[in-house]
């Protein structure tokens, strides 16, 4: 299950905050792929993820399509309005409470070419601003479109054109640090089933314990660059999870605010070799050698996500009774390196 979609739209919502019509085209994206993981989650019949996908749908369709009660705009001619979609209506609203301007374009092109002219037309108006929608009707051997249209400038200069712009205003404007919230808010709560989401058999070993660490730093609240380097390596169900272990630990109690985790694998001298690399806080290395025994934690409390006491003992049995070993280095304030071998047997 694939959910390197969702974590990228996220990311790509955040960096386009306050750039209106990339957000609303970085929400659309974000519901596509969320509807996506509910079906999906249904499918394999993980009731809690599919719960959370379909809130977090919600939020999203919520966002997308938002009726535009609070416009007030006696100006629209009737027929264009009637024409507007929940998510068209919805994006008019934001427009224009992010302060842009509406106008009303009419223009009438051949039939013979009317796509290639309409096309060309969109794209020059995209350039400066956001076509909210287009009206189309036919007339003997012509397409005539009416367009509404937002922009913060003024409408471009555009030959065979008619352009008139239309006064409307908000009672109530839309509020997007709201929307952006509640798309945090429920983000969390899919992330937080994500985290201990069942492998499976179409994702690699690498990509769970990245999708993995993902979740986590979006549960914790904490900014983490995530690097794989290497093999995707064809590992045995049993050193999966003490992998993925690895890595949430990375993010809970070995990241602090923001930093970066490596998830390496390679064969070499005839041993499978995966490293967990954090930039984080580190260990004191007087502790090191108590990391590994039953019951002992470096943190004050034990996260829901992960710990250095039980998990960490659980980790090295599991990887020991697979017939490999686990080892950590590390730096105080420079950060820590755990590392899994596993001896290739011939066959």
């Amino acid at each position: 299950m694939n959910t390197d979609p969702i974590f990228a739209a996220v990311e790509q919502l955040q960096a386009v905050a306050g750039d209106g019509p990339a957000t609303r085209k970085a929400v659309d994206a974000l519901f596509r792929h969320v509807h996506n993981l509910k079906a999906n989650a249904a499918a394999n019949g993980l009731n809690d993820l599919a719960a959370a996908a379909h809130e977090f749908e919600n939020v999203l369709h919520s966002i997308r399509t938002r009726a535009a009660d609070t416009l007030v705009s006696d100006a629209i001619p009737r027929d264009v309005w009637t024409s507007l979609r929940p998510d068209q209506r919805s994006t008019l609203t934001h427009s224009i409470a992010e302060g842009a301007k509406l106008f009303l374009i009419e223009v009438s092109f051949d039939v013979a070419d009317f796509d290639r002219e309409f096309q060309n037309l969109e794209q020059t108006l995209n350039e400066t601003g956001e076509v909210i929608s287009r009206l189309p009707a036919a007339t003997p051997g012509k397409v005539n479109f009416r367009i509404l249209y937002a922009t913060k400038s003024e409408a471009p200069a555009i030959s065979n054109v008619t352009i008139q712009e239309i006064s409307a205003a908000l009672t109530s404007p839309a509020n997007a640090t709201n929307d952006l919230h509640a798309v945090k808010q429920a983000f969390e709560k899919l992330s937080a089933e994500l985290i201990h989401l069942p492998a499976t058999s179409e994702e690699g070993v690498l990509q769970q314990a990245l999708r993995a660490g993902r979740a986590a730093a979006v549960v914790t609240g904490k900014e983490v660059e995530f690097e794989i380097r290497g093999e995707d390596l064809l590992l045995d169900k049993r050193f999966v999870d003490p992998l993925v272990h690895l890595v949430r630990n990375a993010v809970d109690h070995g990241i602090e605010s923001s930093g970066k985790i490596v998830i390496e694998a390679a064969t070499l001298d005839g041993e499978t070799r995966i490293t967990v690399t954090d930039d984080g806080r580190g260990i004191d290395p007087a502790l090191i050698p108590k990391i590994f025994m039953p019951g002992f934690s470096t943190a004050a409390n034990i996260s829901d996500i992960s710990g250095r006491g039980v998990g960490l003992d659980a980790v090295k049995t599991a990887i020991e009774e697979a017939g490999g070993s686990v080892s950590v280095t590390s730096q105080p304030g420079r950060g820590s390196t755990f590392e899994i071998k596993i001896r290739i047997h011939p066959c």
